[in-house]
């Protein structure tokens, strides 16, 4: 019977039915792979069934004997047989066989066979399992704080430089030309020379950052830093003209699966937790920021206090 069952093993790693003469056949169902959201992916998988009624010999498993032991076929259908009637024998005085990865069989009390599967797997998806597509943002290597804030400073330098400069071409175009000396010109260039250095300056001066606070996100929503409390930013604050940064905890396509995860993360301690809609997807974000160094050190405290969120990240609009 040992024999039987390791060329039913085989036969199922390339065929999906192996059926034994006058006793029934086995059948592999395979489930493909399928989609949860809008990034996840799960691997395919094989459900190992049973049937009765499929009795009917279509030669596949005497075929599987005859290569093996080079048998004529006459000679591969007796050896079946034999371990067809084994198989009956042990069920009628044990109730319970025993198959290996095919599962078992038992005898029950209304003298029916009932068939429990094991696990089963077929070569082609063996090793496969769940995958989950990163979004783009996530395969840039970030920042540093101190890297993203001289960017943004020599960016702004640069900008009142160039506004100083297109600001002095426009003096000189439209100023009259006249007999005067040129020292007295000079003397006027140099003086809106000075003029627009004033305004650089103080256009370098930090702004302070506004304190209003509305009621729709609390006041007392503080994430820790490295030096201390950071605020997370409500959306009225936000200036039209500059970046926000949401910290998403997934993505999804329904709007009710995307509420009850909104539910889901708030009882797990993120109560600003909203979701932002887009064409074809729905964001669910656990806190907004105006400054991308603050996101990125909430994204960091949520990858090392929370592990089953390591799939946060950072979205700027």
């Amino acid at each position: 019977m040992n024999q039987l069952v390791s060329h039913i093993e085989f036969l199922l790693h390339e065929h999906n039915c192996v059926i034994i003469p006058e006793f029934g056949g086995f059948v592999v169902n395979t489930i493909p792979a399928r989609r949860d959201g809008i990034a996840t992916f799960h691997a395919p998988v094989c459900e190992l069934v049973f049937n009765r009624d499929l009795i009917h010999n279509d030669g596949l498993l005497a075929q599987s004997y005859m290569k093996s032991d080079k048998l004529t076929f006459e000679a591969a259908m007796q050896k079946i047989e034999l371990a067809v009637q084994e198989l009956k024998m042990q069920l009628l005085e044990q109730r319970q066989v025993e198959l290996g990865k095919l599962g078992s069989f038992t005898l029950n009390d209304e003298k029916r066979l009932v068939y429990s599967p094991a696990p089963f797997v077929k070569p082609a998806f063996f090793g496969l399992a769940k995958a989950t597509l990163k979004p783009l943002i996530q395969l840039h290597a970030p920042m540093t704080p101190a890297k993203a804030e001289n960017g943004q400073r020599r960016l702004r330098t640069l900008a009142v430089s160039a506004a100083a400069v297109a600001a002095i071409a426009v003096f000189m175009f439209i100023l009259p030309v006249n007999d005067t000396t040129i020292g007295r010109q000079s003397a006027q260039m140099i003086s809106e020379s000075g003029l627009f250095r004033a305004r650089v300056a103080q256009a370098q001066q930090p702004v302070a950052p506004a304190t209003e606070v509305t009621n729709e996100l609390p006041a007392d929503n503080k994430v820790a830093a490295d030096d201390g409390e950071i605020n997370a930013a409500p959306e009225q604050m936000m200036d039209d003209n500059q970046p926000v940064y949401y910290i998403v905890m997934g993505v999804y396509e329904r709007s009710d699966v995307a509420e009850q995860i909104t539910a889901q993360l708030q009882n797990e301690g993120f109560p600003q937790t909203k979701w932002l809609k887009r064409p074809g997807r729905i964001d669910v974000y656990a806190a907004t920021f105006v400054y991308r160094a603050e996101a990125e050190t909430y994204l960091r405290e949520i990858h090392r206090e929370h592990p089953t969120h390591r799939d946060a990240w950072i979205l700027k609009r």
